[in-house]
């Protein structure tokens, strides 16, 4: 996959959990964003690797980062400070899993989070598969909520926030 190419599969994830068809499937597995993550998984079966999903994993990542440096800005917090208020208050219904807090915690902490990242990445997967391609899928939903959240407020506009989204992606793979 070329560089210009990496940042898709995670804005492909992004768009699938603003999908409103996923709000009405009976199976996880249906729901879009889910699809996106199969498709990832069964990428890496064939090649015999983790590549595509753990790439999927630290870009939604990175987008949910993102994402939550702009609101924080926008409350007047720094980032860190926000993910402690998402961490302290509950939301109602599925609310922030503890997985994306832990990425987010790791994202924003600089250098030395990128290493938290790094094996968090590896950890998870031995683990818990599962429980990390539903990671995967909670930071796009995050990422959507955050997308959603922004438009919401009057920050940004939807399709200008994921334009901003795909340009920071496209530099973060050094596309």
């Amino acid at each position: 996959m070329t560089a210009a190419a990496m940042h898709e599969p995670v804005m492909e994830l992004i768009r699938a959990s603003m999908d409103p068809a996923g709000r009405h499937v009976t199976l996880r597995k249906d729901h879009p964003a889910c699809q996106v993550v199969i498709r990832a998984a069964k990428a890496d079966l064939t090649a015999g690797g983790t590549e595509n999903v753990n790439r999927l994993a630290v870009g939604a990542g990175v987008a949910a980062a993102g994402l939550t440096a702009l609101l924080a800005e926008h409350r007047g917090l720094e980032p860190g400070e926000f993910v402690d208020q998402i961490d302290a208050t509950p939301i109602p219904g599925p609310g922030v899993s503890p997985g994306v807090v832990e990425m987010l915690r790791s994202l924003l902490t600089g250098a030395a989070g990128m290493r938290q990242t790094a094996e968090l990445v590896v950890r998870m997967p031995r683990d818990d598969e599962e429980g990390y391609y539903d990671l995967i899928v909670d930071l796009g939903d995050y990422a959507a909520a955050c997308t959603d959240l922004l438009n919401t407020l009057g920050v940004s506009g939807t399709e200008d926030t994921l334009a901003e989204l795909d340009g920071m992606l496209r530099g973060f793979y050094g596309a």
